[in-house]
């Protein structure tokens, strides 16, 4: 059985329901749009955070795992030991090799072939540089607040950074960010020949107290010793 309903009836409910629709409509929109302000508001806190935390940051000594992968490499290349540094000055330290720089002399031990090569320090403007980058990223990138993660069980956000143009040096990159300290425990950047580097980092330690020969160097015993310092 069929209801039949007047057409004087429909055509005055008619009104009543579009009404409603734009209610709704004006309800839900502007609470969308206010998600999407709060969002943009928790990123640029957030890169505003990181860059002034970073900017803070005279030394760092910590753990670091670093994966490089691309459809052109036949195998990931995987390194990982423990970074000190302090300003221009650095040691890194992994399973067969210790890089040192002073800012004015750079030795690479390479263990398994019993060589040292000893250079003039250079400041290389194509390495990366993670403290630099954090400090000064807002001017290539823009940042949009990717939601939450538990990292080990430590709370952290994730940030995502957009170049601004096409001549930043990184497609895309990925940071999650302690929320407890500001410190970020894990980045992944993709560069401009799709290259994914992946950084995972732990026992950090921020302007830790460093020995006065954190950045020096002692040549061992029966090594050969390549110098290609312009005094050398």
């Amino acid at each position: 059985m069929s209801i039949l309903i007047p057409t004087t009836f429909l055509s005055s409910v008619r009104p009543v329901v579009v009404a409603l629709m734009l209610v709704l409509c004006a309800v839900v929109m502007p609470a969308e749009a206010r998600q999407d302000a709060s969002q943009e508001q928790k990123a640029d806190e957030l890169a505003a955070g990181l860059a002034e935390r970073y900017d803070g940051i005279e030394s760092m000594r910590m753990r670091f795992l670093q994966t490089a992968s691309s459809a052109f490499m036949d195998t990931d290349e995987r390194y990982s030991g423990l970074l000190t540094f302090s300003d221009t000055s650095y040691r890194i330290e992994t399973s067969n090799q210790t890089i040192v720089a002073d800012g004015e002399t750079t030795w690479v031990h390479n263990r398994g072939e019993r060589q040292v090569i000893v250079n003039d320090f250079v400041e290389d403007e194509t390495a990366f540089s993670l403290t630099g980058f954090l400090q000064s990223f807002s001017d290539e990138y823009r940042s949009e607040w990717d939601g939450e993660e538990d990292l080990d069980g430590v709370r952290h956000d994730r940030l995502r950074l957009i170049p601004i143009d096409d001549f930043a040096a990184f497609r895309q990159v990925d940071l999650w960010i302690r929320q407890s300290d500001l410190i970020v425990t894990r980045l992944i950047a993709v560069d401009l020949n799709d290259v994914r580097m992946v950084f995972e980092l732990s026992s950090i330690e921020v302007n830790p107290t460093l020995d006065g020969d954190a950045f020096s160097f002692v040549i061992p015993e029966g090594v050969d010793v390549v110098d290609l310092r312009e005094d050398g």
